[in-house]
C-alpha cells in the first residue's frame, strides 16, 4: 500500500517556484549560449571581405589577336588626363561580364598622376604609364634608380595658358609668361594687350603634370616665385579650370578688370567641357599662333607635345605591356586615343571627296 505524503500549502508553493527558477535558468542558458555561439561567429571576417573576389574576364578577338589574356594583362596607369584612355583600352581588351552590377569587374577607377606613376613604374609596381612630356625630375630619379625608360608616341597634347573669356588680351609669349611667374615683373594684363587691371597667376603643384610642361617649355632654369606658390596653388587639374573661371567672384572691389591667367593641358580642357558643359574660359594665342587641334599636330603650335607609353627599357620584346603599347599606334589604338578626348597621332578618316 502506497502512503500519500502530505505537503503543507506554503511548501508547495514554494517547490513550484524552484522549478519555474530552474527551467528559466535552463532556457536562458540555452539563449545566451546560442548567442555567444552567434557573436562569435559574427567576429570572424566573412571570406569576400578576407579573400579578393576573383575576377573572371573573357579576352576580346582583338586581345587574343594581339596575345592579351585576362592572366598576362600589364598593370597600366598614368596621369589624371588619361584615366579615361586607360579604360577605353581596358574595355577594348576584354568582353563583359554577365554580372549586371558589374559589368567590368576590375576596371581601373583611379589614376595615380603624373608623377606618381613615374615612380610606380620606376619601382617595377606597373608595367606602363600613359603621361605627357616627363619633367627633368622624372630623368633624375629614373637615373638615381639605375632604371632607363622607353617612350612611345601614342597621342598629341599642348600645354595652354587660359583666362576668363571676357578678359580682351588674346596672346602671350615665353618672357611674359616668365616675368609673370618667375620674376613678377608684369603685373597688368595692359601688358598683354588688354585692360588695366591686375593679374593673378594661379600655378599648380611641383609634382604636376602641366608644372613639368611649364618648367620644360616655357620656364627652362627659373623658378616660379614663392609668392605665387603660397597664394595661388591649385593641386588638381579641375581645381586650375574652376578657379581660372571662378575668380572674377573674388575679384577685390573696383577690380572690374582682374582676371586670373593659369596653365593646363589642351586636350585636358576639351574632356572635362564635354563632360560638364561649356566653361568661361579661353586658351591663349602663344607667340601669335593659336593651340587648334590642327596646330598641335602638325606642331605649328609652340608648345605642343606627346602623350606617352612609358615603360621600362629592359622589358622583353613579348611582354604584353609592349604589345598594348605597338597596339595604341594603330588605327584602332589611335580611334580609342581621341574617343578618350586626346589627340590622335594620324588622321583616322578620309574627307568626303
Amino acid at each position: 500500500m502506497i502512503t500519500k505524503l502530505k505537503i503543507p500549502g506554503v511548501l508547495k508553493v514554494i517547490i513550484c517556484l524552484m522549478l519555474v527558477m530552474i527551467l528559466l535558468f535552463l532556457t536562458q542558458g540555452c539563449s545566451e549560449t546560442g548567442n555567444l555561439g552567434e557573436s562569435a561567429q559574427s567576429q570572424i571576417p566573412a571570406a569576400p571581405s578576407a579573400v579578393p573576389k576573383a575576377i573572371t574576364l573573357t579576352p576580346s578577338e582583338e586581345a587574343a589577336a594581339i596575345g592579351i589574356t585576362a592572366a598576362n594583362y600589364p598593370r597600366i596607369d598614368g596621369s589624371t588626363s588619361t584615366l579615361p584612355l586607360v579604360q577605353r583600352i581596358y574595355k577594348r581588351m576584354f568582353h563583359t561580364s554577365d554580372n549586371m552590377e558589374d559589368r567590368w569587374p576590375g576596371l581601373p577607377e583611379k589614376a595615380s598622376k603624373t608623377m606618381k606613376s613615374y615612380e610606380l613604374l620606376i619601382a617595377g609596381d606597373v608595367d606602363l604609364i600613359l603621361v605627357p612630356d616627363p619633367s627633368k625630375e622624372v630623368a633624375e630619379v629614373a637615373e638615381k634608380a639605375g632604371t632607363e625608360l622607353e617612350y612611345i608616341p601614342v597621342g598629341a597634347e599642348a600645354l595652354v595658358f587660359i583666362t576668363h573669356e571676357d578678359n580682351p588680351a588674346s596672346n602671350i609669349d615665353a618672357s611674359q609668361v616668365q616675368k609673370i611667374y618667375s620674376d613678377m615683373s608684369i603685373t597688368d594684363w595692359f601688358e598683354l594687350g588688354g585692360k588695366n587691371g591686375r593679374i593673378v597667376p594661379i600655378c599648380r603643384n611641383a609634382d604636376s603634370g602641366s608644372q613639368a610642361q611649364l618648367e620644360n617649355l616655357v620656364l627652362g632654369d627659373k623658378k616660379i616665385n614663392s609668392a605665387v606658390e603660397e597664394n595661388y596653388m591649385e593641386r588638381d587639374m579641375n581645381g586650375m579650370l574652376q578657379m581660372v573661371e571662378e575668380y572674377r567672384y573674388f575679384a577685390h572691389d573696383s577690380e572690374e578688370n582682374a582676371y586670373a591667367l593659369g596653365y593646363t593641358l589642351y586636350y585636358y580642357i576639351q574632356i572635362t567641357q564635354s563632360v560638364i558643359g561649356k566653361m568661361s574660359i579661353k586658351t591663349l594665342a602663344f607667340n601669335g599662333v593659336a593651340p587648334t587641334a590642327e596646330t598641335i599636330l602638325a606642331k605649328e603650335y609652340p608648345l605642343a607635345i606627346n602623350y606617352y607609353a612609358v615603360m621600362r627599357k629592359d622589358l622583353p620584346e613579348d611582354h604584353p605591356a609592349r604589345k598594348i603599347a605597338k597596339w595604341l599606334q594603330t588605327s584602332d589604338g589611335q580611334w580609342e586615343v581621341a574617343v578618350s578626348g586626346l589627340g590622335s597621332l594620324k588622321t583616322l578618316y578620309e574627307p568626303l571627296q
